[in-house]
């Protein structure tokens, strides 16, 4: 039996991250919907603070001046304008910026002509926005533990968060943990893992794809990260990891968020900081590794995350060792699972060791059944039944 899909409908994404260059739950899920969907894509605003922290912030000023831009025939981008910054840490700073951002985003509705659209939001200080935007229908994704982010007043956020998770009519979160944490004020909760774009990842696999050139003449062995190097990656393990193995080489592919200090692994010989590269070209880059790593800090805020990651390792067929993250450990017996950097420098010589076709092949088959196709289907799933009442 053929399942229904989520058809012909206006969507107001409202995303915690812009469209490019990193794809992450967001675009992925957007650019899965049927094409017979029109999609507002909403990138975060910056705060009129953010430039003086991050200078490629500037940039977001021009992108606000173009106004819509069209990405493909059915998905329209659209970068706000700037806001005032500490919403997420005063309650009336961020009515203020919802306020400030309502009429320009009734703009875009009504350039696009959006008839009672549905509304799907990331941010929980989008609590203020609802029913301000004609919608429907009201979806909160939760990706995160928003509350724990650096720099955050986890009692705003979690105020913000709980008055979202009260009149969303469906919410979608990543995590058993955030799915135990948000149950309880939620009218419709459901739990949907992220996942990896296989057929992209898989790629790693082929033939005839080129190891990138960077890596053909490291010292084997391989250890890689794919990913950006944020506050929650484990830069100390790493740079432990490098100290304590000197022949091995340790690769990190992506950028560093603003403010991380990496001068520890720049010293190190033997860690290769490339940078952010490309998704296209990613799996030449994971080509290149013997062994794959997943080295969040064990928090708060990773205690409840779905690591994309994991899933994108999983998809290339590498051999994987992690941390012991709740959404990873449940795959223990496929990927290694370490904790302190004596646990990882074993654990990578075991991969390296006990890799095997059959191994690979596990892997492989776990990664089919986390496909963003087959995540999205399950979302469908479970908006169709709203939209027939």
């Amino acid at each position: 039996m053929t399942k229904k899909l989520l058809e012909n409908q206006d969507i107001i994404c409202i995303s915690s991250v812009d469209w490019e260059p990193i794809w992450t739950r967001k675009q992925q899920v957007m650019s899965r919907l049927p094409t017979s969907n029109r999609i507002l894509y909403v990138e975060p605003p910056i705060s009129l603070l953010s430039p003086f922290k991050d200078p490629s912030c500037w940039k977001k000023w021009k992108t606000w001046r173009e106004g819509l831009r069209k990405w493909r025939e059915n998905i329209y981008l659209y970068s706000p304008p700037m806001i005032l910054p500490f919403g997420n840490i005063y309650r009336t700073v961020n009515w203020l910026n919802q306020s400030w951002l309502t009429p320009f985003l009734r703009a875009a509705i009504k350039k696009l002509n959006f008839k009672d659209p549905i509304l799907w939001t990331y941010l929980p200080n989008t609590a203020d926005l609802v029913g301000k935007l004609g919608e429907k229908l009201v979806i909160y994704d939760c990706v995160d533990e928003h509350s724990a982010y650096t720099g955050f007043r986890p009692a705003t956020v979690l105020s913000l968060e709980k008055k979202l998770l009260q009149k969303a009519d469906i919410v979608f979160v990543t995590a058993k943990g955030l799915y135990q944490a948000k149950k309880p004020y939620c009218k419709e909760i459901h739990l949907i893992p992220n996942a990896a774009d296989v057929a992209h990842f898989r790629r790693t696999l082929d033939p005839v794809t080129p190891v990138a050139p960077e890596l053909k003449n490291l010292p084997r062995p391989v250890i890689g990260f794919v990913g950006v190097i944020q506050d929650w990656i484990d830069t100390d393990l790493i740079a432990e990891l490098a100290r304590r193995r000197p022949s091995w080489s340790f690769v990190l592919v992506g950028p560093a968020a603003p403010g991380i200090d990496l001068t520890d692994l720049q010293a190190l010989p033997n860690v290769h900081l490339l940078g952010r590269k490309e998704k296209e070209v990613l799996p030449s880059y994971l080509k290149g590794f013997d062994v794959c790593i997943n080295p969040f800090r064990l928090n708060r805020l990773t205690a409840t995350v779905s690591p994309l990651k994991f899933y994108e390792y999983l998809a290339s067929g590498k051999p994987v060792v992690s941390v012991p993250l709740p959404e990873v450990e449940p795959y223990s017996g496929l990927v290694e699972i370490a904790t302190t950097p004596e646990e990882f420098e074993q654990k990578i010589k075991d991969a390296l060791e006990s890799e095997a076709p059959e191994r690979r092949a596990a892997r492989l088959k776990i990664a089919e059944e986390n496909s963003w196709e087959q995540r999205v289907a399950e979302m469908m799933e479970k908006i169709l039944p709203h939209l027939e009442r």
